[in-house]
């Protein structure tokens, strides 16, 4: 079982689920999975956890790397690509939904 940092799941997914379905973390795929690189995690590990969100059905998967300024972007499909620079607009699930990218990584400034 994978746990993602976030996620979104599409509200026509969640609909017929019970309330003992979604007791704890419900046994679905999210829609939308994000993942932010801490300092003590692999790259290339969490970028097979993105490989295995998508390959179990998530359609969009950020893996944000706030010590490089980058995000992979994993879409279902397509080939992975890095972004970096302001902002990062959201594709299918999250359409509409921008990441200020800049905000995020002042987080990061040491």
């Amino acid at each position: 079982m994978l746990n993602p940092d976030a996620a979104y799941v599409l509200p026509d997914k969640l609909m017929g689920l019970t309330k003992d379905d979604l007791t704890g973390f419900p046994r679905l795929c999210p829609d939308f999975v994000v993942e932010l690189l801490s300092i003590s995690d692999s790259l290339s590990k969490s970028q097979q956890k993105m490989e295995r969100w998508i390959e179990n059905g998530a359609s969009l998967g950020w893996l944000i790397d706030p010590y490089e300024k980058k995000v992979y972007v994993y879409e279902a499909g397509a080939e992975t690509a890095t972004v970096s620079g302001h902002a990062l607009p959201g594709t299918g699930p999250v359409e509409g939904f921008t990441l200020d990218l800049e905000e995020l990584w002042r987080c990061y400034e040491i």
